[in-house]
């Protein structure tokens, strides 16, 4: 892997990774039972940090491609804006999950599995409604519910698949990569003829 002129970018997209680890590995605890709290209040809790991590990778993708115009966006935190304010600077600024094998070093990008930006948004609209108990006169069915478990952990399976990803950098011919390995998060690039082999973007 090459070394890049995205060096203080990536760096620091790597800190978001590692916050995002701490969140995933909350969520863990909370859905382990680890707590003692009623399983409405680990459904909020869960919802919670999902709706960071979704803000998290959002944050990433703007941090990944700072060298873009993106103006008003970076004082934006919410993620569904985030994404579509991308979207017509850049198409593929979105991450992508991948293997990554060490002998020969090569990357195998995911083509599902993962949580895709139309996800990442209807997940974002997901948590609002569950975080905000509504108003007087559309008081929610649910209220301090205890279902939506099995759904938090498939959001929570969507996102764990990030823990090797790919992202394109807006020059069209470095494509970054981060990984867990160690309890640390790791980053590379493969560059130009390097990534010519992987064919066409999703």
């Amino acid at each position: 892997m090459a070394r890049t002129k995205y060096l203080k970018a990536l760096n620091a997209y790597t800190e978001l990774m590692e916050e995002a680890k701490y969140r995933l590995l909350a969520m863990d605890i909370a859905l382990g039972g680890a707590t003692g709290l009623p399983d409405g209040a680990i459904r909020e809790y869960c919802f919670l940090q999902l709706r960071m991590l979704c803000e998290l990778i959002a944050l990433g993708c703007l941090t990944a491609h700072g060298d873009l115009a993106t103006g008003k966006l970076k004082g934006n935190y919410e993620a569904d804006r985030i994404i579509r304010g991308l979207q017509p600077l850049h198409r593929h600024f979105y991450p992508i999950a991948a293997t990554l094998t060490e002998e020969p070093r090569s990357i195998r990008l995911h083509e599902d599995g993962f949580l895709t930006k139309e996800e990442l948004q209807k997940l974002y609209r997901r948590c609002h409604d569950v975080l905000h108990r509504g108003s007087f006169k559309a008081q929610p069915s649910k209220g301090y519910s205890d279902a939506d478990i099995e759904e938090i952990r498939t959001w929570k399976k969507k996102i764990e698949a990030f823990r090797c990803h790919a992202i394109y950098m807006a020059d069209n011919r470095t494509m970054a990569v981060f990984w867990f390995k160690d309890g640390r998060t790791w980053w590379g690039t493969f560059e130009g003829d390097q990534i010519a082999h992987l064919g066409q973007l999703p």
